[in-house]
Parts: structure tokens; sequence; C-alpha cells
């Protein structure tokens, strides 16, 4: 098959916007662990605005925007308070905000050397586009991250910011503004409001047009303009997805409410662990590949949370402090065991939602900004792009990526699974 001929499936995952800014985002399917029985509703809510997106219907309250592999995370723009531009990352929002508006600020905000050229290069050459508000996006490159080899008999630029790699036909024209570029970005979300830059919040869909261009950036954002008529659902497919959403909401209506409950008490009866534990042995699930059916899942996550507290308890040098773990040990597996069946309710719809995600994400495949490959020890090995951001009329975000396959990808080079 001919480089040009590639074609491959998205990765997708969907995850949720965190206290107005971009800089901690969660699964759909998690939002039932964070927020029971109401986060089970919305979830379901979106699929169905998600599928109506792709019955072509322009009244969907939903846009889409891809998901770029980028790294790092730019935050730059004018600062509200001062009117100066800066660049920076995520750090930007700490307590202790991170702003770098000179190169000696980088150096004494971010000590560490690849991070630090990264942001020089960012200040300098973002500077000369039109900025007149804060825009956030993931660097693609910069020059000396460019690489040209060859792909199935074709030449090619290839640049990998994270774990895929992407590439260019060399005699494009795309080829041409990226080798002359300082620098390469997609633009993903905007921070309006004010008046300092901690006030702002995040509003996803960024329309990057408004920076103007500049022969030292290769930029663009990730929105797709025109959803309608690029992607659409066939008969079949639309009534497949549907049934699959039906199924997860009909079931969603036959669990009380009161079955939820499990998730608060959790955190009085256990702590701020029972949660992390919980979504623990879940990413336990997808490093292993696969998700285990609910009542295995459930007596898993008794064994998981034994394995978690022993682990503390030996971490004690007091009897006095074990002995006070050791009781709260028994709490919650009291605990756990006593909710095994609202658990397993909760899992299941938990997995029918996925189903329903993965029906739909499966449609997307034939977007594709730039052919993507991950590395391997045999060449390169054709893989998906990192996936979509949905964005509602709110500017609410939901990220679409394939966990398990993501995960392998990431867990299989040493990154972190997302």
């Amino acid at each position: 098959m001919k480089f040009k001929d590639i074609s491959g499936s998205f990765l997708k995952e969907i995850i949720l916007e965190a206290e107005n800014k971009n800089t901690h985002l969660e699964h759909l399917e998690d939002n039932i662990f964070n927020k029971g029985y109401q986060g089970a509703k919305e979830a379901i809510n979106y699929l169905y605005s998600l599928h109506e997106m792709l019955e072509g219907n322009s009244e969907s309250p939903v846009s889409m925007t891809t998901k770029w592999d980028g790294a790092p995370a730019i935050i730059a723009g004018r600062d509200p308070e001062t009117g100066k531009f800066f660049v920076g990352t995520k750090g930007v929002f700490a307590q202790k905000p991170k702003i770098n508006f000179t190169d000696k600020d980088i150096e004494e905000n971010h000590p560490g050397e690849g991070l630090q050229q990264k942001l020089k290069i960012a200040l300098k050459t973002l500077s000369t586009l039109n900025w007149n508000t804060v825009a956030q996006g993931d660097m693609l490159f910069s020059k000396e991250d460019l690489q040209q080899t060859n792909i199935d008999g074709e030449e090619v630029i290839v640049f990998k910011p994270n774990t895929i790699v992407y590439a260019v036909p060399t005699n494009s024209d795309l080829a041409k503004q990226v080798t002359s570029a300082d620098i390469g970005i997609v633009w993903h979300t905007e921070y309006v409001g004010g008046p300092t830059l901690a006030d702002t919040r995040a509003k996803y869909g960024f329309d990057s047009s408004v920076l103007g261009q500049s022969s030292k950036v290769w930029h663009r954002d990730a929105l797709i303009k025109d959803f309608s008529g690029v992607v659409t659902l066939t008969n079949n497919e639309s009534e497949e997805v549907m049934g699959a959403i039906r199924e997860a909401d009909a079931y969603l209506k036959t669990i009380d409410s009161a079955t939820f409950s499990w998730l608060e008490k959790g955190n009085d009866v256990i702590g701020k662990d029972f949660l992390q534990q919980l979504k623990a042995h879940v990413n336990n699930n997808i490093r292993a590949g696969a998700f285990d059916e609910p009542t295995k899942f459930a007596q898993g996550f008794v064994q998981k949370y034994i394995t978690f507290m022993q682990k503390k308890i030996d971490g004690y040098k007091t009897q006095a402090k074990q002995d006070e773990m050791n009781d709260k040990l028994v709490q919650g597996v009291k605990f756990i065991k006593e909710h095994v069946p609202s658990i397993v309710s909760v899992y299941d719809l938990y997995l029918k939602i996925i189903h329903s995600k993965v029906l739909i994400v499966k449609k997307l495949e034939t977007i594709r900004q730039l052919p993507t490959f991950k590395e391997t020890e045999n060449g390169y090995e054709v893989t998906g792009e990192e996936g979509f951001v949905a964005v509602d009329r709110m500017g609410n975000a939901l990220k679409l990526v394939d966990r398990l396959e993501f995960s392998r990808l990431n867990f299989g080079t040493g990154m972190p699974g997302k």
C-alpha cells in the first residue's frame, strides 16, 4: 500500500473540562464515577448529540475539532492584566503563576533545558502574530525536530512531538510551509474574561484566523470547518448507533438513583483513596488490554483496594498508625463487599456507554489531517491520530479517543496512559 493511500482508525476517548481551565480533562464514562447518576445522564445526552451531528444535522448542539498529539502545551497571548505578550505552559494557572515575558523568566520558571528551548522559540516567534487574546495550543515542531525519511517509497518530512509521528510528503506545498517555519502549533482553546489570567475561563473551538499569518509560524486551529457532509451515518449505521445509545439509556432508567450513592458514601467511609483506586482499577483493565465483565470487575476491586491499603500500612513506622489504617482497611473492604451489586450495575452501564461511544467514533475514521504513524523497531507502522474533541454550545469539551488502543500505544513506548 502506498503512503498516499494509507488510512487508519482514530484513537478515541472522551474527557471533560475541569475548573474552566484546559489543564485536567477526564473520560466521559468516568463522569459516572465523578458525578453519579447525573454524570451518567449527561454522558448519554452527549452521545445523543454526537449521533445527531453524524446524521448531518447542522442544528446539532455540538461541533467537532481534531485532537493533535502535540507537546508541550503552549499558552500564549496578551496578559489581560499588563497587556504584555507572554508564553507559558499550564503552569500559568498555578497558584504561583509561571508567566514568561522574557527569556530570563523562562530560565527561572522552567529549569529543564529541553522545555526552556521550546518556550524561548515560542516566545520569539509567536509574538509575530496578531495577538488580542490568550490561546492554548499543542506545539508540533521546531526546526530541529523536522526530519526527512522515506515511507513506502515516498520521501516525507516527519516530526514526533509526543507519541505519534506526523508525516508530510516532501514535494507538497504543505512541506514547504512547514520547513520554512521556525515553529508549528495547533490552537484549540481560547481564554476569555479577566481582569487577570487566573480569572479567565476556557472556551473551546478557537478560530485562529484572528491571529493572522507569519513566515516564522506554521499554525492552524483544530476546528473542522464543515463537518456536515464530510462524515455522515448511513441508515444502517445510524440505527446501530442509536440502538446502542438507547440501550444504555434504557438501562440507566432501570437503575435507581440511590444505586449510585455508594460513590459518595465511599468517599465518606474510605476517603479520597476510594475514587482514586476505583479509577486506578479501570486503568489496570486498560493496561491489560480489555475491560473486565462487571462482576469480575467488582470482585477485583476488593483485592485491588486490599493491595493498595496493605502497601500503605507497611509504609507507616508506628504500630498505632498501622492499627488505625488496618481498621480503615477492614471498614473499606466491608463497605465494598456490601455494595458489590451496585458496583456491578454502574459498571455495566459504564461499558454500555463505552460501546455506544466506540460505534460513533468508528465513523470518524475517514477524517484525517495528516498521515500518522508510530515508530517501531522495524520502521513506521500506521496508527490513528490522537482523536477528536466535541464542543457543546456552552463551550464544554469532550475528547474522543479509544482508551484501549491509545494506552497500548503509550504503554508500549514507555509513555503514561491517558
